[in-house]
C-alpha cells in the first residue's frame, strides 16, 4: 500500500516563513533580505526567517513545513509597497524554477503541502553597485517589515492583490 506524500512534510510552523531575497552589492536591490532581517531582530516566536541572494529549489522542504510564507522582494517598476497573495504554478517546467510560484508548486509536489503565500514588493530606485539602500527604499522596507509581520499573525488573508502607500 502506497502512503501519503503529506507523510513526508515535517510539523506545520505555527506561524510560518519569511523570505527575503536580493543582491546585498545592488543597492536598493537588497530591500527583500533587509526587510527580512528587520523581521528577524523582532524575534517572533514560531517564525523562522530566511535571507537568500536569489531563491532556489531547496528553499522548498522549508516552504512545505511552514503554514504561511510571505516572500520580500524589490523591484525597480514599484513605487509603493505591493502585496500580492501567490498560488503555486499549475505546472513546472523546470526543476531549477526560482520564483515564488514556481517554490509553492514544488513544495506540494516533492511534500505535499504548499502554504498560503503572499509576494511583498518593495520599490527600489537605485540597484547600481552599492552596500547601502537609498533613503527612499529604506523606509519602504520598514513599512514592509510591519506590513509583513502584520500579515503573519492575522487568522486570514485577504484574496486579493493590494498596492500599499509606503513613502
Amino acid at each position: 500500500m502506497g502512503h501519503s506524500s503529506r507523510h513526508r512534510c515535517p510539523a506545520i510552523a505555527p506561524y510560518g516563513l519569511v523570505i527575503g531575497y536580493g543582491n546585498p552589492v545592488r543597492g536598493d536591490d537588497y530591500a527583500g533580505q533587509a526587510a527580512a532581517e528587520r523581521i528577524r531582530q523582532w524575534r517572533v516566536a514560531g517564525l523562522q526567517v530566511v535571507t537568500k541572494t536569489q531563491l532556489t529549489p531547496e528553499l522548498a522542504p522549508l516552504i512545505a513545513r511552514s503554514r504561511r510564507v510571505i516572500f520580500l522582494d524589490a523591484a525597480i517598476d514599484r513605487t509603493h509597497v505591493e502585496v500580492r497573495c501567490i498560488e503555486p504554478v499549475r505546472q513546472l517546467t523546470s526543476s531549477h524554477q526560482s520564483d515564488p510560484a514556481a517554490l509553492l508548486a514544488l513544495a506540494r509536489l516533492l511534500y505535499g503541502h504548499a502554504p498560503r503565500a503572499m509576494l511583498v514588493t518593495i520599490p527600489a530606485y537605485d540597484t547600481s553597485l552599492s552596500l547601502t539602500l537609498s533613503p527612499a527604499t529604506e523606509r519602504a522596507v520598514a513599512y514592509a517589515a510591519r506590513l509583513a509581520r502584520a500579515y503573519l499573525i492575522r487568522r486570514y488573508w485577504p484574496l486579493r492583490t493590494q498596492a500599499v502607500g509606503a513613502s
